[in-house]
């Protein structure tokens, strides 16, 4: 499962370029989940009456801000082509500049996650964010957020490659303020080398497309091309048939997204197959 995350600053902005700026730095700290990359994985659904619950525990830090969070989810197939999600991330810590914020543990944005498998080989998903973290978590302005898409997967010998192109849209919230349209893409290559252990590596990239507008009209210069790379590697362990674990390393790299310093994550998790 892509991490369920999300960096939350603590202000409040009145202007109308204040509150471009904040949404500008919410969108670009955010990880995929972040609203971003709701979708569990690039590779095909399970089979008919099959599913999955996973715990996710990650830490990240950019600059001086730092925090640790709490991610449960669970899919199901409810048919052989037909799987639904959801992910309910927790805020556990926050802190910046070595000081801890003591009013900002809580709910974050919960995702539904859909999925329909076309072919052995394509998927197509809808994903939607729903506003229900509150202002100390993340100043949420009661925004909406729909991730669409497609997915293709092939097996190549022992590589299991899979891959991803999608967009992403927030509404229009309480401060009227809307971000631009984003496009990812992502890649990723498991290498089934035995059946316990699988190393992985992937790439997963955030361009935006158009202005920021307010109130339905623009209210910024375009920021169409504006593009962060996110490299990660990691490790799925399958304990038993039932139980896996795994971690992983992300880096959130690109000064037109990110801005001058490096998002890094780390994730461990812990699943069971049902």
């Amino acid at each position: 499962m892509h991490n369920i995350l999300y960096i939350y600053y603590i202000d409040k902005k009145q202007t109308l370029k204040e509150k471009i700026m904040f949404k500008k730095i919410a969108l670009a700290a955010a990880l995929t989940a972040s609203a971003s990359f709701a979708t569990w994985d690039y590779f095909p659904i399970l089979d008919g009456g099959k599913g999955q619950a996973e715990l996710d525990v990650a830490y990240f830090k950019i600059e001086k801000l730092s925090e640790l969070q709490i991610a449960a989810a669970a899919r199901y197939s409810i048919t052989p082509n037909f799987e639904f999600g959801i992910g309910i991330p927790f805020l556990l810590y926050a802190a910046y500049d070595g000081e801890s914020y003591d009013d900002v543990a809580g709910l974050g944005k919960i995702q539904l996650m859909t999925r329909y498998q076309f072919t052995p080989n394509v998927s197509a998903f809808v994903d939607f964010i729903l506003p229900t973290c509150g202002d100390n978590t993340c100043d949420d302005d009661g925004a909406f957020a729909f991730h669409f898409g497609a997915q293709y997967y092939q097996k190549f010998g022992i590589v299991n490659f899979g891959s991803e192109l999608g967009l992403q849209r927030e509404t229009v919230g309480d401060n009227d303020v809307t971000p631009p349209w984003e496009l990812n893409i992502g890649v990723e290559a498991d290498f089934e080398v035995n059946p316990v252990f699988v190393p992985y590596v992937g790439l997963e990239t955030h361009t935006l497309l158009g202005k920021y507008s307010y109130k339905g009209d623009d209210a910024s210069k375009s920021y169409t091309g504006k593009t962060g790379f996110d490299p990660y590697f990691g490790f799925t362990a399958n304990i038993t048939p039932q139980v896996y674990a795994g971690a992983q390393l992300r880096f959130g790299i690109g000064e037109d997204y990110y801005g001058e310093n490096t998002l890094t994550t780390i994730t461990a998790k812990v699943g069971f197959n049902f």
